[in-house]
C-alpha cells in the first residue's frame, strides 16, 4: 500500500487515503508544483495477477473520457502515469490525477440527517440532468 507523504511523480504528495479495496485506492493529495500547492483526486489501479482485463481497460478509458470533458461540475482530468514495481512496493500502478472538489456526498448529508426541501431536490435533479445532457451530447 501507497503511504501519506509519498511524493509521486516529483510532483503529487499524498495526503488521505480516502477509500481502498481490492486493487484500487483513491488519495486526496497535493499537486506541489502549483503555488500555493492545489488539492488534487488520485485514483490508483494496482496491475496484479488478480486483476480483470476488464478493470485496466475501465481505467484507462476514464483517464482518456476525462481528457475531453470541458463542465464545470465535473472534475477536470491532470494527469495519468504509471509507476514501477519499486515505487509502488511490488505492483505496478496505473494513477488517475483530477481536480478536488471539496464538499460531501448526498449520502454523508442524509447520513447526517439532512432533509432536502422538494424545491432542493429539484434542484439537484436538475444539475444532474445537465450534466447527463452534457455527457449524452458528446
Amino acid at each position: 500500500m501507497l503511504k501519506a507523504k509519498q511524493l509521486l511523480q516529483n510532483r503529487y504528495q499524498l495526503q488521505q487515503c480516502l477509500s481502498q479495496n481490492a486493487g484500487r485506492q483513491t488519495w486526496l493529495a497535493e499537486d506541489t508544483t502549483q503555488t500555493p500547492p492545489q488539492q488534487v483526486i488520485v485514483k490508483l489501479l494496482a496491475f496484479s495477477p488478480q486483476m480483470e482485463w476488464d478493470e485496466f481497460k475501465l481505467f484507462e478509458r476514464e483517464a482518456q473520457v476525462l481528457k475531453t470533458l470541458n463542465h464545470p461540475r465535473i472534475p477536470k482530468h491532470r494527469d495519468y502515469f504509471s509507476l514501477d514495481e519499486q515505487m509502488g512496493q511490488g505492483l505496478c500502478w496505473f494513477c488517475l490525477v483530477q481536480d478536488y472538489i471539496p464538499g460531501q456526498s448526498l449520502q454523508q448529508l442524509l447520513n447526517q440527517g439532512k432533509h432536502f426541501t422538494l424545491a432542493q431536490v429539484r434542484s439537484i435533479a436538475i444539475q444532474i440532468l445537465e450534466i447527463l445532457s452534457y455527457l449524452h451530447g458528446l
